[in-house]
């Protein structure tokens, strides 16, 4: 039971921040905000009030949600949001998903941080079956320290000699429980770069706080290249749940280095998830909410309020069906054996 609170707790904060973020854009363009909801309603209680908004709790305990100020009998506009110029609509829209992608950075940035600054040398932290860093007997928790007599100090040396020496013989030198060893390999020169290296292991190398963090956006530019070169499956909340569990149990089984990165890996993930699936260009969405306030910024004709909510309407509705069908596809169909904890390069 403790394990679905952790999950339900991480999915709830994740869809707090990107609120949150909706809730900081409206103050600084000037939107007025009637009410910041913890969780969904049925309301518990008023927390506080505070710049002509109320802050609530609610029962159901999936995120959060913001309201902007209504305007009674309006039917035109509404609400405040609504009302507001385009442009700001606009940069109230981005600020959510914003925020999440910046949340999926810094949590990544810690992970990769929280590992390299604990490393002298390269850090092998996977090797892959019928590899030939496997048949080289090579195991993760390995430091490499030389090849071929050249000390190693980063994963992009290691990179580029293997890159030199596809089907050649190299000379691997590795530390192992504070003992120096040696053993050789061969690098593929035939192999599939989407799913494998030309050796076959995953790596950790010393990192400063600045490359920790160009590490997290390079990983998470690198997710968004492998969703459109490999065909994958939306997954639901058993999936993501499946992929929380498989996230902690890998780090049970880990050393201390890297004690805690996948599950920080797959929470960051989910708040990228979170905040590109969101500017998706359906009505339902932020993103489709912005395209629907272009015609008003570009032309200065605004898409009648009639047009806007039935376009809101069936998009949720197609939305909830999506969802409906994902999550059963979860139990008939698991797709658990697609989520790749993996927050390394793969030389």
């Amino acid at each position: 039971m403790l394990p679905v609170l952790e999950f339900v707790f991480v999915l709830a904060s994740l869809i707090l921040i990107h609120e949150l973020g909706h809730f900081l854009a409206a103050k600084i363009v000037g939107i007025p905000v009637q009410e910041f909801g913890i969780g969904f309603p049925p309301r518990i209680m008023t927390l506080f009030k505070a710049g002509g908004t109320e802050f609530t709790l609610n029962w159901l305990p999936f995120g959060g949600f913001v309201r902007p100020t209504e305007r009674p009998g309006d039917q035109e506009i509404p609400d405040a949001m609504l009302a507001a110029t385009p442009w700001k609509r606009i940069f109230m829209l981005l600020a959510g998903s914003f925020t999440n992608i910046v949340a999926a950075i810094l949590l990544l940035a810690f992970a990769y941080y929280q590992i390299g600054n604990k490393l002298e040398h390269v850090l092998i932290v996977g090797v892959d079956d019928n590899s030939p860093a496997a048949e080289a007997g090579l195991l993760p928790e390995d430091y490499i320290t030389a090849i071929n007599g050249t000390e190693i100090t980063t994963i992009e040396q290691i990179q580029s000699i293997i890159a030199e020496n596809k089907g050649v013989e190299i000379q691997v030198t590795f530390q192992r429980d504070g003992q120096t060893s040696s053993t050789t390999l061969v690098p593929r020169v035939d192999y599939d770069p989407l799913v494998e290296g030309p050796v076959g292991i995953s790596l950790f190398s010393p990192l400063t706080i600045g490359q920790s963090v160009q590490e997290s956006v390079s990983f998470l530019v690198y997710q968004v290249q492998q969703i459109a070169n490999v065909p994958f499956r939306l997954v639901g909340l058993k999936g993501m749940f499946d992929g929380y569990q498989l996230a902690q149990d890998m780090d049970a089984t880990q050393s201390d280095v890297a004690a805690g990165s996948n599950t920080l890996w797959f929470i960051a993930s989910v708040s990228f998830s979170l905040g590109v699936i969101n500017l998706l260009p359906i009505p339902f969405f932020d993103g489709g909410k912005i395209l629907l306030a272009l015609p008003e910024l570009l032309f200065k004709r605004r898409v009648p309020m009639n047009v806007y909510y039935v376009l809101n309407m069936v998009s949720f509705g197609l939305a909830m069906l999506l969802m409906v069908y994902v999550n059963v596809q979860d139990f008939v169909n698991p797709a658990i054996d697609l989520i790749d904890l993996t927050m390394t390069p793969t030389p």
